[in-house]
């Protein structure tokens, strides 16, 4: 099985033949493959392209569609979006398909995320060349892309305008690159974006709702982590992103539970050893450690771990998953 990130999409040559299986929640880096696959067999051979959704797919049309054996066919790029809406059937007659796939035509198959354990999806799985299209689960994982889109665009940013756009943005690239277009649009013919471009522009979301977040967890405040958890989730932030801020938060509160176990004063560790955090911020995460001790964290990273394996492999909801996350917390302490 070959694997590529969607960031580096240039670096894959398609060929006519190839099928592509495309997985992760970004709208983003999904269109990014498709366009780069597309673009790159049409100026190799005339492909005809052909959109087909999961959701709406039956056994007659799918097998219509892939047969690439009529009269009347030719090259085709058959983009099939939400596969991982297949019902049983028509999932196992894609799978068919894949046991003796055509050359004269290539499959891009988008999901959300997909079920290895069923045959279905094994057979597809080995047969295509994935491609990684997950949204940034922290801030600092939009640097590379980052990186790229400036140098296209031909500007740069000062470090400290850096960390402001990554701590500001909306962790997902589509969100990223709407508000870099903006920059650019701002700074007009200047090719260096300063920090004050960057708030002005942007001025604070998603760092706004985290520390609010951060707040109702290291106050064991239940009902307020649970609104705020609704609100993340209606915003279209990804199950990930959001366990991620929860891992983030306890990796945090424990690493201060450790120093104070170790008989290091306060001021030292909100002056030392807690560079990650705004300097606004060290006094009141030093306020939630109270709330916790190390035997309680030791239960926390338990549940974390289950529900990082539940939102990968388990049919239920993100919302019912984190949901219920929270609560195992709460109820933990």
């Amino acid at each position: 099985m070959n694997e590529i990130n969607a960031l580096e999409i240039d670096k894959l040559k398609p060929k006519l033949g190839e099928n592509f299986l495309l997985v992760g929640g970004d709208a983003y880096l999904t269109d990014l493959a498709i366009d780069h696959i597309r673009k790159h067999l049409k100026s190799k051979a005339k492909v005809d392209l052909v959109i087909i959704y999961g959701d709406e797919a039956k056994v007659p049309e799918i097998n219509e569609l892939l047969d690439s054996y009529s009269v009347f066919s030719s090259a085709k790029l058959v983009l099939f979006r939400n596969t991982d809406q297949l019902r049983k059937k028509e999932l196992d007659t894609l799978a068919d398909y894949f046991r003796e796939p055509s050359e004269q035509q290539s499959i891009i198959l988008t999901a959300e995320k997909i079920d290895n354990k069923t045959a279905g999806w094994k057979i597809i799985s080995k047969a295509c060349i994935h491609i990684l299209c997950n949204p940034p689960n922290y801030g600092g994982a939009l640097s590379p892309w980052l990186d790229k889109a400036l140098t296209q665009l031909g500007l740069t940013m000062s470090f400290k305008a850096r960390q402001a756009f990554i701590s500001r943005v909306e962790l997902d690239y589509a969100n990223a690159n709407n508000e870099l277009q903006k920059l650019a649009l701002l700074v007009g013919d200047k090719k260096e974006i300063t920090e004050s471009d960057v708030i002005r522009s942007i001025g604070s979301s998603r760092v706004g709702t985290q520390i609010d977040f951060y707040r109702a967890l290291g106050n064991r405040q239940v009902k307020e982590a649970m609104q705020l958890l609704e609100r993340m989730l209606n915003s279209e932030f990804k199950a990930l992103q959001v366990l991620f801020y929860l891992i983030k938060f306890y990796d945090t509160i424990y690493y201060i539970l450790l120093l104070k176990k170790a008989y290091i004063s306060a001021p030292e560790i909100m002056n030392i050893h807690l560079p990650n955090l705004y300097p606004s911020q060290r006094r009141e995460f030093m306020d939630f450690s109270n709330n916790y001790t190390l035997l309680q964290l030791e239960r926390i990273f338990n549940i974390l771990l289950d529900t990082d394996t539940k939102i990968k492999s388990s049919s239920a909801s993100d919302a019912v998953l984190l949901t219920n996350c929270i609560f195992e917390i709460m109820e933990s302490l």
